[in-house]
């Protein structure tokens, strides 16, 4: 298994959230903060603009575009940038939305439809994704083959009507896909590094993220993480904390939960075993590590992802 794969892997989505809307000009729409989830907006028809808070640039936004606010930052949608914005709940509450069908909303000019969601993380603490940018867009013209994103959204907004038994896993998974797509080609795509990205195209540093990830329970030195490097101790160390975003310690000490994590919850282990495979050569260490990181102790865990399965 890649290095990136494991890492997608360990992201357990926690929730996920979709809606149609239909909005007819003049239109503007201010989505307020909200932390621990990424939201998208993917424009299926017409074109408008969306602002970022904090960001001065105004952005363009047109038919086949795909735009993930991955920190979950406020943010306005708008059919043009002088048109007046309003909060979101103002607008639910004036339609009298429900939460079923689209939301229509505006003034009944030009119309432009747009699909929009948000999505949690069960732990949202791995530099892939505290190190993305404000935002990320993904133009509908040159940078993506839209048909797997089309028949993502077709099969979520399937699932979300049908209300089929497993629809929200199926929903988390397909969501799961639009944000590793997304990832993928605003990489392809974007002059902006995203400094994990650049980690693991570092060809000494990646050695050293694939030794974490493979042998979580070796006794993993930076000094032995620098010689897998080929690198000293200081200048790898430095290295990796600049690329990865932490030291080469936190991650270690990360990789070995998140991997701990998915074990419970795919797993009979017992937590002996388990502490053994994520390199914790006692329960009671582990179970205050675990506990630490994820503020419930590993038996606990497991029991609270057995109840959301």
């Amino acid at each position: 298994m890649d290095i990136l794969t494991d890492i997608l892997s360990g992201m357990k989505f926690q929730s996920s959230f979709y809606f149609r809307t239909d909005l007819t000009a003049p239109w503007s729409v201010y989505v307020p903060p909200k932390g621990s989830v990424s939201r998208f907006h993917v424009v299926t028809h017409g074109q408008g603009w969306l602002h970022v808070d904090g960001q001065a640039e105004r952005l363009p936004i047109a038919n086949g575009d795909l735009v993930i606010i991955p920190h979950g930052a406020g943010h306005t949608i708008m059919d043009d940038v002088n048109s007046p914005a309003r909060p979101l709940d103002d607008v639910l509450a004036e339609v009298s939305y429900i939460g079923t069908g689209p939301l229509i909303y505006g003034g009944g000019g030009p119309n432009t439809m747009l699909v929009c969601g948000e999505f949690g993380f069960d732990n949202a603490v791995h530099p892939l994704l505290t190190n993305l940018p404000p935002f990320l867009h993904v133009s509908g013209r040159k940078s993506y083959n839209s048909t797997w994103l089309d028949s993502a959204l077709s099969f979520i907004a399937h699932e979300s009507f049908s209300r089929e038994a497993g629809a929200l896993a199926v929903i988390n998974r397909l969501s799961e896909i639009i944000f590793i797509q997304a990832i993928r080609a605003f990489a392809d795509a974007s002059n902006t590094p995203i400094s994990f990205l650049a980690a693991l195209g570092d060809p000494q540093i990646s050695r050293a993220l694939s030794a974490i990830h493979q042998q979580p329970s070796s006794h993993l030195t930076v000094e032995a993480l620098g010689k897998i490097a080929g690198m000293s101790r200081s200048s790898f160390s430095n290295r990796f904390s600049d690329l990865v975003g932490m030291t080469p310690f936190q991650y270690i000490t990360l990789t070995r939960m998140q991997q701990a994590a998915g074990l419970l919850t795919t797993t009979e282990d017992s937590l002996l075993q388990i502490s053994t495979r994520v390199g914790y050569h006692s329960e009671a260490a582990f179970s205050t590590a675990f506990k630490r990181f994820y503020g419930v102790r590993p038996g606990e865990y497991r029991k609270q992802q057995a109840q959301l399965s």
